[in-house]
């Protein structure tokens, strides 16, 4: 293939991101955190900050389109190693058809325990979370927190966003928060979360 179709599929591929993107928010904007997808930028800060033994999962919540995941494999993590897990039918087909190999579960988010297969429960190396928490009531940010609480006991989550300060109220959900990472190249220029149990 030569560098300019490359770089031509590459164009097109972005541009249906986008607009698979915007439909699902136009559908669902509670379900989304911003009207385009994450910038490479981000994605790559997302990806160096995944931590897995070799026998661990990824466990993605909220792929949207997939450019995380992209940055993900992209970074190292094999394909079969990859749980994407995404509410929107549409969403996850299209997750599976750009993505052989990837685990894809067309479940909630904050019903892990269910959704997820038991073989990888207790197997969570890392788990990224793309959905807007933020604004969520309280009880349903403890919902999610117990829904990663059950498959990846101990492990916290990952979680990126376009706040500042911690989008997570994380003294009334037992974690310990910390910013990983921030990124004004993305747009608009957004942070990542580290929250674990408190113990």
């Amino acid at each position: 293939m030569s560098e300019l179709t490359a770089g031509g599929d590459a164009d097109r591929r972005q541009a249906s991101n986008a607009g698979l993107f915007f439909r699902r928010w136009m559908a669902n904007p509670l379900q989304m955190g911003s009207i385009i997808p994450s910038s490479p930028s981000l994605c790559r800060r997302i990806a160096a900050l995944v931590e897995r033994a070799a026998d661990e999962v990824v466990l993605e919540l909220g792929a949207g389109t997939g450019v995380v995941s992209r940055a993900l494999l992209a970074a190292g993590v094999p394909a079969e190693r990859l749980v994407v897990v995404e509410i929107v039918p549409a969403m996850a087909e299209h997750l599976r058809a750009v993505m052989p190999g990837v685990q894809v579960i067309c479940g909630d988010a904050f019903a892990l325990e269910r959704a997820l297969p038991a073989h990888w429960h207790g197997r969570v190396g890392t788990a990224i979370c793309g959905i807007p928490l933020v604004l969520l009531p309280l009880a349903q940010q403890r919902r999610f927190v117990a829904a990663v609480e059950a498959v990846a006991p101990g492990r916290g989550f990952l979680l990126y966003t376009y706040c500042v300060t911690s989008p997570l109220p994380h003294g009334k959900l037992g974690l310990r928060a910390r910013r990983e990472a921030w990124t004004p190249l993305n747009f608009p220029p957004a942070s990542v979360w580290r929250y674990q149990p408190r113990r």
